[in-house]
């Protein structure tokens, strides 16, 4: 470096560094915190193809309803509601995505065709688990189209119409009648529809069963179970009661009448293990009580989350409201990653999303993503908390120790990768 001033040293040094330090990045896939994924400026980069041993679960972005992909270690599949909220109130603001040339249904669909044609059994789902019976996780009865087989095409029905489905999994199959059929039909226009699809499926070879609580065989590899044997999903909580933690045994999460339930308070949750990796999905569990609902006993989430937490990820219940996701819940879960499922101006709720940043309530690492932009203008510059905006994707690899975080476009068809997180150490 001879005749080199001091200024320029430092910068050749620096420049050396950071070279090597790309190269190392490459060399272990990973690339910088930061919007675009790494790729070259205006050149889209795509998710890696799936390989065995890989866990992704794809947090499929509507703007209409929940609707969660898993891809399990040996390319089991799961799909994890599929709903479609049509343009009710709140949700009206909120595009169809990527666009409206397809209903919601169709869009799902061809997500799930697309990231699993290179899967042991293309264009099937293994397990459709539905968490609980609104519009926003099953389907609703507007914006959808009549079928050919006596059921209106809605969310899951028209998933179900396009990519076959070995198993179908909800709260109440085959009675129904908790806390009444009654009840669920006040609340789920689509419920008609959503039994003669299930009849009409179970005659093609799709078989039904009931959410079984504490249950860690009802969702299994079907490919290569042994060679994953620290893979498992364990059924938590529906209808009120909850796993105690020994065997199978469960109790009652509450004591008064049931018929006062919303449909909300019987949503199913499940906690998805894979090595030290965990992912826990509970649909629309409450935890508070709010005037608006007959039922004062709705804190659900505080039983549940004491059996559940800590786990590494999560999609918030109620996609974040203000009656769910609460201090205490978070406290007790501790994520390092947080998925909010988007379908309205308030998912989440400020004080909710507030809540998801306090390191009061935890500490350590954590980053929060969204599928849709529903509630930016409501939410203000509090919207920059968001790592991502779009199809969610968690990619965890070979092992569960470690993952990182995909952010796929919403608004285009091809799906490219828009946000690439480094490399992530599972904490817990």
């Amino acid at each position: 470096m001879v005749g080199m001033n001091n200024n320029m040293k430092h910068t050749l040094i620096f420049l050396l560094a950071l070279s090597a330090l790309l190269v190392s990045c490459k060399d272990k896939n990973l690339t910088p915190d930061t919007p675009g994924g790494g790729g070259q400026s205006g050149q889209k980069t795509y998710l890696p193809d799936w390989e065995e041993g890989y866990m992704d679960i794809h947090h499929i972005a509507t703007g209409k309803g929940d609707c969660v992909f898993v891809v399990m270690p040996d390319g089991t599949t799961m799909l994890q509601d599929a709903g479609d909220v049509g343009d009710a109130y709140g949700s009206a603001d909120c595009d169809r995505l990527p666009n409206r040339d397809k209903t919601v249904g169709e869009w799902i669909a061809d997500y799930i065709n697309h990231f699993s044609a290179k899967l042991p059994s293309p264009g099937v789902i293994d397990y459709a688990w539905i968490t609980h019976f609104h519009s926003d996780h099953v389907g609703c009865k507007t914006l959808g189209v009549d079928g050919p087989n006596g059921y209106y095409l809605s969310g899951l029905t028209m998933v179900g119409e396009k990519v076959r489905i070995n198993k179908l999994v909800d709260r109440a199959y085959p009675s129904y009648d908790f806390p009444s059929t009654k009840k669920i039909e006040q609340e789920f226009p689509l419920f008609q529809d959503y039994k003669v699809f299930t009849k009409y499926q179970m005659g093609k070879g799709m078989k039904a069963e009931k959410f079984d609580i504490g249950s860690k065989s009802q969702f299994v590899l079907v490919h290569d179970a042994a060679k994953y044997p620290e893979f498992e999903i364990r059924n938590l909580c529906a209808n009120g009661e909850v796993w105690t933690g020994r065997g199978t045994a469960t109790k009652k999460m509450y004591s008064g009448d049931v018929s006062l339930f919303d449909e909300n308070m019987n949503s199913c949750a499940i906690k998805m293990t894979y090595g030290k990796f965990s992912y826990f999905n509970g649909g629309d569990l409450p935890g508070k009580n709010l005037s608006q609902y007959q039922s004062q006993e709705r804190n659900f989430e505080i039983p549940v989350s004491e059996i559940a937490g800590p786990v590494t990820a999560l999609t918030p219940n109620h996609h974040g409201w203000k009656d769910a996701t609460t201090a205490d819940f978070l406290k007790n879960m501790k994520p390092q990653v947080i998925a909010v499922m988007s379908n309205h101006v308030e998912h989440p709720y400020s004080a909710t999303l507030k809540n998801m940043n306090d390191q009061m309530l935890w500490t350590g690492e954590r980053d929060i993503y969204i599928t849709s932009d529903s509630p930016a203008r409501v939410l203000g510059t509090a919207f920059s908390a968001f790592k991502g905006v779009g199809h969610t994707v968690i990619r965890v690899y070979k092992g569960g120790t470690t993952y990182q975080v995909y952010v796929l476009d919403a608004k285009t068809t091809d799906y490219p990768v828009i946000y690439k997180s480094n490399l992530k150490y599972v904490e817990k």
